[in-house]
């Protein structure tokens, strides 16, 4: 506001002077508060820097607290990776908050004090005033409606996209051949035409703020000068107050009219903090209390009547009765959808049974402390590798285990030559799905990382299932010496690994029991 002041006191001062001093000093003045407001304007881009930086540090170190503590149960049906990738709107959240906080704060400061000005220099430029904001709240309330429900739309649309391209990629084989191809060409088109169909109605609400605003700014400048021009002939307003007034309703509303893209900026940060939103609503897993005191002995399991339910009052699998002694081992035994992998959960105690009693050493897994009994309990999956070194993906920065734990262990499965073998042996880097090494070696490299904790339970679930019968021969032999200080459950559906074990759960309905080995059917014992 400082420009239009300064031209209505120098339009002033030459209509009725002829002295030069005063128009230095105006210059001056004008260069000081321009000066001030540039410093502001430095100090602005400054503080929304480091809002920017906290902005991505806080969303980033939240979501690495949260990820790991979200319910198992809470995540059925969805695909955490995928649903992942929407830590990305995270850099649309910084830019749209930084536009906004630059500009929305000059625009509305400017627009504020502008107005406050007109009305000190006619009751009529007052009144002039409260169409302008009225028309303002009818831009943003009324024309906005249903912005941001065509952003939220736009944005899902955009991901849904997105979740089918990742499918493509990690699919490779499966669309290699030409009926792959057409598929991946005609989901995409579908996809993209619903994406171009949410957008566009997202533009068109966009379009319509954008176009009234333009109509706005010819209507008001118009108007002032009609009614300033008025206002001066009629001895109520200078020539100078008249050319201010010209400038402010000219920033005001030319401001506004170019306030498109900042409309679409704030429509597109609700939507990014609604995709944020979908992260950091997933319920996280219930904390016990109960401290551990006896981690340093295998642990003992019993189950009572324990069976689950998945999708309403359908069971997973019939009620299961069993107790493992402490260093014992036992096998779930089952084909596949038996519910196996279930039970294993229900032990590790990222599920709660549905009816009946999961107890290690006397006390249900969900009542200790996380921290303190997952880190005495090792599950066993495929698929874990993590982008890193060989050695992290064994040690995972747990303070019980050192570097001799980690070469032992993959001594013990049988691989120490082979990752001593690569370009940077242990600090050789792994992709997310384990390259360099083979499939059963990244295998065997899970099973080493749960090796070198020494943990007092072992739950392996269907890992050797995907080894060599002599693979998985010589991992078992390591895993059931009497001197290994864990627990060991292995869910598996071949047969011979079952009958290696001291009992067996058997998830089958209406099975023969296997022969060498303790059959415990569901609900006996």
């Amino acid at each position: 506001m400082a420009t239009p002041i300064a031209v209505e006191a120098l339009v002033n001062t030459v209509a009725f002077g002829r002295f030069v001093q005063p128009i230095v000093v105006l210059a001056l003045t004008l260069m000081f508060f321009l000066g001030v407001s540039a410093a502001i304007r430095a100090l602005q881009t400054y503080i929304v820097e480091v809002i920017q930086e906290r902005l991505f540090a806080r969303i980033a170190g939240d979501l690495a607290h949260r990820l790991p503590r979200v319910s198992v149960e809470g995540t059925d049906g969805k695909y955490l990776p995928e649903l992942t990738n929407r830590f990305f709107d995270v850099v649309t959240v910084q830019k749209a908050a930084a536009s906004l906080l630059l500009d929305g704060i000059g625009l509305i400061m400017s627009a504020a004090i502008g107005m406050a000005v007109l009305g000190f220099y006619h009751p009529f430029l007052l009144g002039f005033d409260a169409l302008l904001v009225a028309s303002i709240a009818f831009l943003i309330i009324v024309l906005g409606r249903g912005a941001v429900k065509t952003a939220v739309k736009e944005s899902k649309s955009k991901y849904y996209m997105a979740a089918w391209l990742e499918d493509v990629s990690r699919c490779q084989t499966t669309f290699q051949s030409s009926a792959g191809k057409r598929l991946s060409a005609s989901r995409s088109d579908r996809l993209i035409h619903d994406y171009l169909v949410n957008r566009r109605q997202h533009f068109h609400v966009l379009l319509r703020q954008v176009i009234f605003a333009l109509s706005l700014q010819a209507i008001a400048s118009t108007v002032l000068l009609g009614l300033g021009g008025y206002l001066v002939i009629a001895r109520e307003l200078t020539l100078g107050q008249l050319v201010a007034a010209e400038l402010i309703v000219a920033i005001i509303v030319g401001a506004f009219a170019k306030m498109g893209k900042h409309f679409e900026s704030f429509y597109d940060l609700l939507a990014s903090v609604d995709k944020l939103g979908a992260l950091f609503d997933l319920p996280l897993a219930r904390q016990g209390t109960v401290l551990h005191s006896a981690f340093d002995e295998p642990a003992a399991i019993e189950l009572e009547h324990v069976t689950y339910h998945r999708g309403g009052s359908t069971s997973v699998f019939s009620p299961v009765t069993s107790r493992i002694r402490p260093g014992g081992s036992a096998a779930v035994f089952g084909g596949s959808g038996t519910g196996k992998s279930t039970l294993l959960d229900m032990i590790y105690g990222v599920r709660r049974p549905s009816a009946g009693k999961v107890l290690v050493d006397s006390t249900q897994p969900n009542d200790f402390r996380s921290d303190d009994f997952w880190n005495r309990v090792e599950l066993v999956r495929d698929g874990e590798v993590f982008a890193s070194s060989v050695e992290e993906n064994i040690h995972v920065q747990r303070t019980d285990v050192s570097g001799q734990d980690v070469e032992d262990a993959l001594e013990a499965v049988g691989i120490v030559d082979l990752v001593n073998a690569l370009p940077e042996g242990m600090q050789t880097q792994l992709t997310s799905g384990g390259s360099p090494l083979a499939s059963n070696q990244v295998r065997l490299l899970l099973i080493a990382r749960a090796i070198a904790s020494s943990p007092n339970l072992m739950l392996i679930d269907g890992v050797l299932d995907s080894l060599s019968d002599d693979e998985a021969e010589d991992i078992l032999d390591v895993l059931l010496r009497p001197e290994q200080p864990w627990t060991l459950v292995v869910a598996t559906g071949r047969r011979w690994i079952a009958q290696r074990c001291e009992q067996t759960i058997d998830l089958r309905p209406n099975a023969t029991p296997l022969r060498g080995s303790v059959d415990e059917r569901a609900g006996q014992v």
